[in-house]
């Protein structure tokens, strides 16, 4: 699940602060009403339940609770644990989507001189930082901690602010997108996974961008520069590189005729199939079925 976030008005921040549970001690039940809350994990685990789903969290862990939703803890902590986590709110909207979409800057013209576009930006509601991602997190929220709540010690500390106003917001900002970069790398990944594995089977059919692009609602170009950064190949290259692999396959493990091979993977042409096997591989079919048979 992300939230979608429409601004111009950004999100900002509310408060920041630590919290220390001991064994036995559960979340308390509420409900913030404009506001959500980020909770980045450090030692042990909090278990934790917004409406209908729960979280277990750990290490490296990360939840965004939702703003005038129900959140508390369904059960108690089985050791001590340390999290940090910050309060932001927004005036402008947001909606929940359950995947994001590709976000491009429109190009200046003369009529944009005084007033921004409406853009959007997705959060997932939780995930995992690797550990880097996650010191370097940690660090940016200290910089931000007003509160302090240690259950171990039964105190609730409330520390003068360590810089400015204006700091504070461009340092939530860089949190925000930490966690929307995170979130592109990983939904690029699984997009461009998926994305293979639909060229994968669909290689006897002739190769089209546009059918890629009507069946996972992206524009060519972003298919394309996805596949690039993926597999250092275009899509229609990594449909011909896959045929190919197939027909050595073939070549190798058959006594099939070459224009049945060529016919199996997707080539109505034995001649341009042949012409397309040497390209790939610097060898005629006949050549490279001698070296291997």
């Amino acid at each position: 699940m992300y939230i979608e976030f429409i601004s111009p008005p950004m999100p900002h921040l509310v408060v920041s602060g630590t919290s220390v549970f001991r064994p036995g001690d559960v979340h308390e039940r509420r409900v913030m009403n404009e506001t959500f809350d980020l909770i980045v994990m450090k030692q042990g685990t909090l278990f934790l339940q917004e409406e209908g789903y729960q979280y277990s969290l750990k290490r490296g862990d990360y939840l965004i609770l939702s703003s005038g939703k129900l959140h508390k803890g369904y059960r108690p902590c089985m050791e001590e644990t340390h999290f940090n986590w910050l309060h932001f709110s927004t005036t402008g909207n947001f909606q929940y989507e359950l995947t994001t979409k590709a976000q491009q800057r429109k190009m200046m013209n003369q009529k944009k001189y005084y007033k921004k576009d409406d853009f959007s930006f997705f959060l997932s509601k939780n995930g995992h930082l690797e550990e880097d991602t996650l010191e370097q997190l940690l660090y940016t929220m200290n910089s931000l901690v007003e509160v302090e709540i240690n259950h171990k010690f039964r105190e609730k500390r409330f520390l003068p602010a360590k810089i400015g106003e204006l700091e504070a917001q461009q340092l939530f900002l860089s949190i925000l997108s930490t966690l929307q970069q995170k979130n592109y790398k990983d939904s690029s990944k699984n997009l461009a996974s998926q994305i293979y594995a639909y060229i994968a089977a669909h290689t006897k059919q002739p190769f089209s961008l546009a059918n890629l692009s009507q069946e996972f609602s992206y524009h060519k170009a972003y298919i394309i520069q996805l596949i690039k950064d993926a597999y250092s190949i275009t899509p229609a290259q990594l449909h011909t590189r896959l045929r190919m692999e197939e027909a050595k396959s073939l070549l190798k493990n058959t006594n099939s005729p070459i224009q049945e091979i060529a016919s199996e993977v997707g080539y109505d042409d034995p001649a341009y199939f042949c012409k397309q096997f040497k390209k790939s591989t610097g060898l005629t079919p006949k050549i490279y079925r001698n070296q291997y048979q």
